[in-house]
């Protein structure tokens, strides 16, 4: 099973859709800024977010809950707005932009996790950064857990 954080109007089947608002697609309503989330450790296959980490005030917290909710082995998958994208600051509500290095710091197999590994015991491994048009898309794996 998988968690669509984020998930708006924007449900995906077979996963547990989560928004802050009550909307049709939201299969549970709870605000991701208030930790922890209602979910058990380990209880997810994968991690879905797209256009949410953006809106978080404090980063590592959330890529720290998303690590406890998720398997072993498991999958985050993380779409947001690319830095030099014009939508990254027309929205008022996003209080971080990314570059393709950005999740370095969860990853200790690159030279930024190595140097700045004191910002998080929860890890990641960076499997996939690209640019898709004004959107960066990352796929992390949970390392140990």
């Amino acid at each position: 099973m998988n968690v669509n954080l984020g998930c708006g109007d924007k449900g995906i089947k077979d996963a547990v859709n989560v928004d802050f608002r009550k909307t049709d697609a939201a299969d549970v309503v709870h605000d991701l800024t208030v930790m922890p989330w209602p979910f058990k450790k380990n209880e997810f296959d994968n991690v879905i977010a797209t256009d949410i980490i953006e809106h978080m005030i404090l980063v590592f917290p959330f890529l720290d809950e998303c690590w406890r909710i998720v398997k072993p082995g498991g999958k985050m998958f993380i779409r947001t707005t690319y830095f030099r994208a014009e939508q990254s600051y027309q929205d008022p509500t996003h209080f971080h932009f990314f570059t393709l290095g950005s999740f370095d710091y969860c990853d200790p197999s690159t030279g930024t996790g190595k140097k700045y590994n004191w910002y998080t015991d929860k890890k990641w491994k960076v499997e996939r950064r690209d640019i898709d048009g004004q959107e960066t898309v990352f796929t992390l794996s949970k390392i140990g857990g």
